[in-house]
């Protein structure tokens, strides 16, 4: 994502639950754990399971026919059920999807039975049956899966519950036997969509492209698209289209491998995602995959801990690309540990608060001035499960990745457990603290900047009033009247009979990279004269960087 974060545009409102969610991103209830006919073992899950289902995958999104819904005592009695339970509640009862059917029974093959099963397995199941949203609501029901009415006894007390996070679109129901006293698991899969499409590929040949054509539902607008590369870039792509609708190009070029392709749109909670699913570039997609459970996600945490963790895992991965780690800023962890308490409170994940508004207005009220306010939330069941689906979503890996972010806070409170793990609900804060420069290295860059740009030759008289201008704005003298304290200098000096023209331009930057001096030069300047020194500022904090410029025409 090309992000312009020195701007109050800067703020990334890109949500989606670490272990998906339906389309209040994140929102996760806490039925979504596994209920037993039997005793629960007391071991815990193999470190690597392969997971690959039988029977041919599809070869588009959303492509037809949508397989129709398959019928046996288990499924239609759970479906007749949420039918009758939601028409008696007043609510759209959610229709039968037979993709949904077959993502819930290859999960049932596969799903430990004393922890949830992993994000990536969910998506993987959903993803060969060609749905795109992210992963659906799941409870697992453990029991005699040849005796409907043992299961239903298990389910029955608890669809009131379930309906409270609804309404939901679409349903579907899985089994698999899973041992030979003819115990199994049942997986009860509901998903909420506000998103249709025309059919994507899920692969495109070498050098192929494909147009992405679809629209989001209200209350969403303004859908986005954002793509993560096979080398980890995560690019926006240009979107056109009204109201809801939205129409782009995915091209492969010389790309080889995996490309994630996430889909957002903003509703009064923020940005949500709405779809998040690969495409892949002159290769097919994987037919298996390996699910693997991180011990460290079975151990129980203090808060303290989980934030340290994530803390590490972020850094590692900035690691991989090349970045520099972040710092930990307590008073920011405060800001994000005090919007995951909110969340939890709620079970509303979101950036939005309608108590705190947006992460930038929350980090603005504790006074933190930065010119960088990016933000991931997530509800999850361990630290690595979070920060892979948080690595997964191009919008929140660009926060991670981001070259401009310098600090972040960290906040985690621990919710309620399920299926023998305790909820995470998480608040990660990127922002940007500016730290002293080397003047001398700092104009040698500004220099080098313009002469990328223009051929104007520097003027030591015009640099010796510009440092002098810097100084003072830098010590709090406002810009305009440095600018009339320059001018003055400039006359008593005999500027004006040497030059047609001074101009001056003060220019406040958090770091000297983001000078961008194609801006100010054209080809009629001849000579200039550059200034820095660092100060507070009301946007960019304590140590921004003030660029003076006296650009000027001889005569």
């Amino acid at each position: 994502m090309k992000l312009s974060p020195w701007s109050r545009a800067a703020l990334a409102a890109l949500a989606v639950a670490a272990c998906g969610g339906p389309a209040k991103v994140g929102t996760r209830p806490s039925w979504r754990t596994q209920t037993h006919q039997h005793k629960k073992s007391a071991t815990q899950p193999p470190r690597m399971v392969e997971f690959a289902p039988t029977g041919a995958a599809v070869e588009r999104y959303n492509g037809p026919p949508v397989t129709a819904a398959p019928s046996d005592p288990l499924a239609d009695r759970i479906v007749d059920a949420m039918r009758d339970a939601a028409e008696q509640a007043g609510m759209p009862a959610p229709v039968a999807d037979g993709r949904l059917f077959a993502a819930a029974r290859d999960l049932a093959a596969v799903v430990p039975e004393n922890t949830p099963i992993q994000y990536p397995a969910v998506e993987f199941a959903l993803q060969r049956h060609g749905i795109i949203e992210p992963s659906p609501h799941l409870m697992v029901i453990w029991g005699p899966i040849d005796d409907p009415q043992a299961i239903m006894e298990q389910l029955v007390t608890r669809i009131p519950e379930i309906l409270q996070a609804g309404p939901f679109t679409r349903i579907g129901v899985g089994s698999a036997m899973r041992g030979k006293d003819g115990q199994g698991a049942a997986i009860l899969a509901l998903q909420t969509s506000s998103i249709e499409t025309d059919p994507i590929p899920r692969a495109l040949p070498a050098g192929g492209s494909t147009k992405l054509h679809g629209r989001v539902h209200a209350p969403y607008q303004n859908p986005q698209l954002f793509v993560t590369r096979e080398n980890g870039d995560v690019d926006e792509l240009p979107v056109s289209g009204s109201g809801g609708e939205f129409r782009a190009s995915l091209s492969c070029d010389q790309r080889q491998g995996r490309q994630q392709v996430e889909i957002t749109a903003v509703d009064e909670h923020g940005s949500t995602v709405l779809a998040n699913f690969p495409v892949w570039c002159g290769e097919s997609p994987p037919t298996s995959m390996r699910i693997e459970y991180d011990p460290r996600d079975a151990e129980t945490l203090s808060a303290a801990d989980a934030e340290k963790r994530l803390l590490d895992l972020v850094n590692a991965d900035r690691a991989q690309f090349g970045l520099p780690a972040l710092v930990p800023d307590p008073a920011v962890a405060a800001v994000a540990r005090a919007h995951s308490q909110e969340m939890y409170e709620t079970g509303v994940v979101a950036h939005i608060s309608p108590r705190t508004g947006s992460a930038a207005d929350r980090v603005k009220a504790v006074h933190i001035v930065t010119p960088v306010v990016l933000e991931n939330v997530a509800r999850a069941y361990g630290v690595v499960e979070a920060e892979q689906g948080l690595m997964n979503s191009p919008g929140h890996r660009a926060n991670i990745l981001s070259k401009d972010a310098t600090n972040i806070g960290v906040g985690v409170v621990v919710g309620e457990e399920v299926a023998g793990r305790r909820e995470l609900f998480i608040t990660q804060v990127f922002t940007f603290k500016g730290g002293k420069v080397d003047p001398v290295a700092a104009v040698a860059q500004v220099r080098k900047a313009i002469s990328g740009v223009s051929m104007a030759s520097e003027d030591p008289q015009l640099s010796r009033l510009a440092q002098h201008q810097a100084d003072e704005v830098a010590s709090g003298v406002t810009p305009a009247d440095s600018t009339k304290h320059t001018s003055a200098r400039a006359n008593a000096e005999g500027l004006p009979g040497r030059y047609s023209r001074v101009s001056t331009a003060v220019i406040p930057v958090p770091k000297v990279s983001a000078f961008q001096p194609n801006k100010i030069f054209d080809a009629k300047i001849t000579n200039y004269g550059v200034g820095i020194a660092q100060g507070p500022n009301p946007t960019l904090g304590d140590n921004a960087i003030y660029i003076v410029l006296l650009i000027a025409v001889r005569r």
